[in-house]
């Protein structure tokens, strides 16, 4: 019996291949479908951002709570409403008040911002009434009401540094500074005082929290009431005052703590700014002292203290560079200029020899360099060539600057060459000896012309072009004592004769007198012999020297 199904239709064929599908197993070397890139979370707009709208409101109504304040104590008083004393007492009742719910909210969950708020009034309150009493009602004398605001302050710096909270001293300080100057009526001694004792008590919470951000905002009020002081009294009354604001800087930069280097420079170099504007109201003596004893203790703490950094140390040496050329140019505008800028330029390069400090390098480069152009200013090359304009424009100042100049070419080539700036030996010899020889030659002929006038002149001519041979050959003997820079010695020597000789037959030959003409001619012949001579010399006897190394040498080899 056949038991074998029976299909009545079309038996179907195999299901033909897609000819679009891929391979059936992952064939090596083809990437796989690439992952989609994750979404970033969508930004919240800034008002729906923790705690940002709260702190705009208690801000705000911080704000406008001490603008009542004042109103309170000056408007009313003005319009005669209330007595004197129940006005200050009202501030000072609600300035506690505001204090006390402050530190009773802050202890609460979620009571930071608002704690911080009422406080920061509260304690803003009490130290705008301190303002009052003292030079709005004089109720007080200075010192006391100073001694008040002073205990005001530490207390808010206290409550900072426990609720660890630099907004609350930001505050306290910002308010104060924007609302005390209307009850002074302006800027008075007693506003700078108080400004000073608001930057003052921020350092020690800056100090032990290491804050940012305090340093600069307590500087700036103190900065520009100084300045705007000294700018209204025109005299060293401001002087005690501009300098506890400039010290206050140099402390804060000195003792604060961590990182934004770049930040705590910049809160110095803005509390050093009334110190300029007091300058130019001092007596020229009073300016050059001020100036000068601020520029040197400035520099000091810049070359000492390395431990600052660069960006501090660097602060402090630019501030102390612009002290003393702003109290040199308040001092004079004439030909002691320039002895005033090449004193400390010759002092710090000098000290950058040994220290072989950058900063010390720069600095003294920089006051060299300004002091040098100011020097050719009054005794430029032609007042040196003409012996009318050596008479109207030389002088015992211009033989003293000459005579510094020359001095710190002779330190500035070794301070360039030690320095981190490695300036080639070859490159720092030229420039320096450039300048040295312009500054001694500068020297001579004024001193010349100084004492001798015409004659004096034409005699100072005769010791520059003596004294050019001279170096140049000097200049020959150092390059075959040091063969290494022997092609450099003995280039710049054969210039500089040369240019002696020039001088010798352009100048000194149609400028002087029959005399002294004769003599510059001798002179520079005889030095010309002597110094050749010399040289042929000591020529000879190094060579022999190395032909007498080479004999012992050349025995050994044939042996």
């Amino acid at each position: 019996m056949n038991t074998t199904p029976h299909h009545s239709g079309p038996v179907p064929g195999p299901t033909p291949a897609n000819p679009y599908a891929g391979p059936a197993f992952p064939q090596a070397g083809t990437p796989g479908p690439a992952a989609p890139y994750p979404m970033m979370p969508r930004k919240a707009p800034w008002w729906q951002r923790e705690g940002v709208v709260s702190k705009l409101l208690v801000l705000t109504g911080g704000a406008i709570t001490l603008i009542g304040v004042v109103m309170l104590l000056v408007i009313a008083a003005q319009a005669g409403l209330l007595s004197p004393q129940l006005r200050v007492a009202g501030g000072a009742l609600l300035s506690v008040l505001l204090v006390a719910g402050g530190m009773r909210i802050h202890s609460r969950p979620g009571g930071t911002i608002g704690g911080v708020a009422l406080a920061g009034t509260g304690i803003a309150g009490l130290f705008i009434v301190t303002v009052a009493i003292t030079s709005f009602y004089e109720w007080i004398p200075a010192l006391g009401g100073l001694a008040l605001a002073g205990a005001v302050a530490a207390a808010a710096g206290a409550l900072a540094v426990r609720w660890r909270s630099e907004l609350l001293a930001i505050c306290v300080t910002v308010a104060v500074a924007a609302l005390a100057p209307v009850l002074t009526e302006g800027v008075t001694v007693s506003l700078v005082w108080f400004m000073v004792i608001l930057q003052a008590a921020g350092l020690v919470p800056e100090r032990l929290r290491n804050w940012h951000f305090l340093g600069l905002v307590r500087t700036v009020p103190a900065v520009f009431v100084a300045v705007a002081y000294a700018a209204e009294v025109q005299s060293i009354a401001s002087l005690p005052a501009v300098l506890t604001v400039v010290a206050l800087a140099v402390v804060t930069l000195v003792l604060s703590t961590g990182q934004d280097d770049e930040l705590h420079s910049a809160a110095f170099v803005v509390g050093a700014l009334p110190v300029f504007v007091q300058l130019t109201y001092l007596d020229r003596p009073a300016a050059l002292i001020t100036g000068g004893a601020l520029a040197v203790a400035l520099a000091a703490i810049a070359v000492v203290l390395r431990s600052l950094g660069v960006w501090r140390r660097g602060a402090v040496g630019a501030v102390a560079i612009c002290v003393g050329m702003q109290a040199c140019f308040t001092f004079t505008h004439g030909s002691w200029l320039p002895v005033l800028l090449l004193v400390p330029g010759l002092v710090v390069t000098a000290a950058a020899v040994s220290t072989r400090s950058l900063l010390a390098t720069v600095a003294g480069v920089f006051l060299g360099v300004v002091g040098g152009a100011a020097y050719i200013g009054f005794a430029d090359p032609a007042s040196l060539a003409s012996s009318g304009l050596a008479d109207a424009n030389l002088s015992f100042a211009t033989m003293v600057g000459g005579l510094l100049l020359a001095a710190w070419a002779v330190v500035l080539a070794p301070a360039l060459v030690r320095s981190e700036l490695k300036v080639p030996l070859t490159m720092a010899a030229t420039g320096a000896g450039v300048v040295g020889l312009y500054g001694a030659t500068a020297a001579i002929i004024s001193f010349g012309s100084s004492v001798g006038a015409t004659q004096g002149f034409h005699s100072a001519h005769l010791g520059v072009t003596v004294v050019w041979v001279s170096v140049a050959m000097s200049l020959m003997a150092l390059g075959l004592r040091f063969p290494r820079y022997a092609a450099a010695y003995l280039a710049g020597g054969l210039t500089l004769a040369g240019c002696a000789i020039a001088k010798l037959f352009l100048f000194d030959l149609q400028e002087m007198g029959g005399a002294t003409r004769a003599a510059t001619f001798i002179v520079v012949g005889l030095v010309l012999l002597f110094a050749g001579s010399r040289y042929a010399q000591a020529f000879a006897r190094m060579r022999g020297e190395v032909r007498g190394e080479r004999r012992p040498m050349e025995a050994l080899g044939q042996h």
